[in-house]
C-alpha cells in the first residue's frame, strides 16, 4: 500500500496557484490518470438510479440505506452532505458502491435538534462538510477503526463543533441547529470567493492554504471526476476561510509548490492502514506527526485521497 501511495503522489505535478483574500489553491495535475470507471453521487442522484433513505421508519442517527439500481459503480466521498430524512447527515468515509446493490452506510448528523422526517429520500448539496470538521471527523473515524473496527465518528464532538462554528459565524443558530443553515447564511460571501477559483485543464486535485497555512489536500484518480467535485470541495474550504477573512494572519512561510511537495514527502513517510471498505475496494488511513489522511483504493488504483495537517501542526 505504501508503494501505491508513493507512486500515485510521484505522478502528481504541482500546477498554478490561484488566490483570493486569505485563501490560496494550487492545482494538482496527474500525469498518470486512473482507469476505473464510476459515476459520482451527484450524477447517480440526477439520473435517479441511486436512492438514500433512513434504514427503516424508526431510523438510526449513524446509518443510512443506499440502493444502487444502476449498472454503474458510484463514488461517494467522505464529507459529502446529504439533506432530508429525519436530519441532515454527512458521509463518514469514501465508498465505491457496487452496481445493483443495497448497503447501509456510516454517517454523522449535522442537524442535532431535528428528528422528524422532511422527505423519505435524501438529496445532495453543492458542498462538503467544512474542511476543518472533515479533518476532525477523519481523525475520530481512524480512532474508532483502531479501537472497535467501526467507521463511526465522534458524534458528540461534531455537535460541539457545530455550536462553536455558529458562535464564530455571522448567523444565529437555527431552531434545528443545522450546519446547513449557517452555510446558506454565508452563500453570498462564498460565491464571492468561488468567482476567483477556476479548475485548469488536467487538474485532478488541489492543495489548499488558509491564512498561508496548509488546510488540506484533495486528490482524485481522474481529472474528469475531480472536475465534478471541484466546486463542492472548494466551498468546504471557503467556509473555514470566511472565519478569519478579516483577521491579520500570523507570519507563515508563503505557500509554494515546494511547500506542497514537502507535504507529499511527509505523506509517503506516514504510517498506513488498509481495511475492507463498506462496499467495493479498500479503505486507506494515513497518519504521521504532520499529516492525517484517508482514501479509497480499488483494483490496485487510488480513487480518492484527502490529507489534512495534524492539529498540533496547524496554525491559528
Amino acid at each position: 500500500m505504501e508503494k501505491l501511495i508513493k507512486n500515485f503522489l510521484a505522478a502528481i505535478k504541482v500546477g498554478p496557484e490561484q488566490n483570493y483574500q486569505n485563501l490560496a489553491i494550487f492545482a494538482l495535475l496527474n500525469e498518470q490518470p486512473g482507469a476505473v470507471d464510476f459515476i459520482t453521487l451527484d450524477e447517480a442522484l440526477a439520473q435517479d438510479c441511486l436512492t438514500i433513505a433512513e434504514v427503516d421508519e424508526s431510523g438510526l442517527v449513524t446509518q443510512l440505506k443506499v440502493v444502487n439500481n444502476s449498472g454503474h459503480k458510484v463514488l461517494m466521498v467522505a464529507g459529502e452532505e446529504l439533506v432530508g430524512g429525519k436530519q441532515n447527515r454527512v458521509l463518514n468515509v469514501t465508498m465505491l458502491v457496487a452496481p445493483n446493490s443495497e448497503i447501509w452506510i456510516p454517517v454523522s448528523c449535522i442537524e442535532p435538534a431535528r428528528w422528524s422526517s422532511t422527505s423519505r429520500k435524501f438529496s445532495s448539496t453543492e458542498r462538503f462538510l467544512n474542511a476543518d470538521l472533515r479533518r476532525q471527523k477523519a481523525q475520530a473515524v481512524h480512532c474508532s477503526l483502531r479501537q472497535a473496527g467501526s467507521f463511526a465518528s465522534d458524534q458528540g464532538k461534531i455537535w460541539d463543533e457545530i455550536d462553536l462554528k455558529f458562535a464564530r459565524g455571522p448567523a444565529r443558530p437555527s431552531p434545528t441547529r443545522s450546519l446547513s443553515d449557517l452555510f446558506e447564511a454565508q452563500k453570498e460571501s462564498t460565491e464571492n470567493y468561488l468567482e476567483h477559483f477556476i479548475p485548469v485543464p488536467g487538474q485532478s486535485g488541489m492543495a489548499v492554504f488558509i491564512d498561508e497555512a496548509l488546510a488540506g489536500i484533495e486528490l482524485l484518480g481522474r481529472a474528469d471526476n475531480f472536475l465534478r467535485l471541484y466546486r463542492k470541495l472548494v466551498t468546504s474550504y471557503i467556509l473555514d476561510a470566511l472565519e478569519t477573512a478579516e483577521v491579520e494572519p500570523q507570519p507563515e512561510p508563503l505557500p509554494s509548490a515546494d511547500l506542497v511537495s514537502h507535504y507529499f514527502a511527509q505523506t509517503t513517510l506516514a504510517a498506513t492502514e488498509r481495511r475492507k471498505s463498506i462496499s467495493l475496494g479498500w479503505d486507506l488511513r494515513l497518519e504521521s506527526e504532520v499529516i492525517i489522511g484517508a482514501g479509497l483504493e480499488f483494483d490496485h488504483q487510488l480513487l480518492q485521497l484527502s490529507l489534512f495537517p495534524q492539529a498540533a501542526t496547524r496554525k491559528h
